[in-house]
């Protein structure tokens, strides 16, 4: 089963998160560890956040163990890491967009894996035979409450907006969703594996 990572980093700078993808010998999509479905790290206001999907639990523990992921960053001069957030993931697909310009992370606490499908339902754009959603790339994965988290990588915070007001609006108001306020985290770079 795919599990997404969010791994925040408070204190890292971009130039030590690009040294310890040195140290790891990942340079781009052709240097995707094995397991990596995707990966987004951007700038936070008080480091750097990493948001991972990984086709299952057990390629993200051997990439973490097997190429010395906190070693690489000790070697980096990055802060000592937390510990990751590791989630099921509910759905997952590449989108139409066509670049990685912003990270959109929503945690909705009230928000199962019912009324996730029953939005997606609503929205052609999240059915599997569909291609035309907007984002670079959307995830949904579990909590450790039971709630959701999103987390998408859009062209702009802007194409979020207008695919936001034109269907996340409508199918939420019709599944008995709340608006959220999401997180945006500018992306410095993108990894497909």
């Amino acid at each position: 089963m795919a599990v997404l990572m969010v791994l925040d980093i408070p204190g890292a700078t971009l130039e030590q998160y690009d040294r310890t993808n040195e140290i790891l010998g990942i340079h781009g999509d052709e240097d995707a560890p094995a397991g990596l479905i995707s990966h987004a790290a951007g700038p936070t206001d008080d480091g750097v956040v990493v948001v991972d999907i990984w086709e299952s639990g057990e390629a993200l523990e051997s990439f973490f163990e097997e190429r010395g992921v906190v070693r690489a960053m000790q070697e980096a001069g990055a802060p000592e890491p937390g510990e990751p957030r590791v989630l099921h993931v509910h759905n997952h697909f590449e989108g139409g967009g066509t670049k990685a310009g912003v990270l959109m992370l929503a945690e909705l606490d009230d928000f199962g894996t019912d009324r996730y499908d029953a939005m997606a339902e609503i929205m052609n754009a999240h059915m599997p035979e569909d291609d035309t959603h907007p984002a670079v790339h959307h995830a949904a994965a579990v909590t450790e409450s039971g709630g959701m988290l999103i987390v998408d990588i859009w062209d702009s915070q802007e194409a979020f907006g207008a695919f936001a007001q034109e269907a996340i609006a409508p199918a939420g108001e019709a599944a008995g969703v709340e608006p959220f306020e999401p997180r945006f985290v500018p992306v410095y770079r993108r990894i497909k594996g």
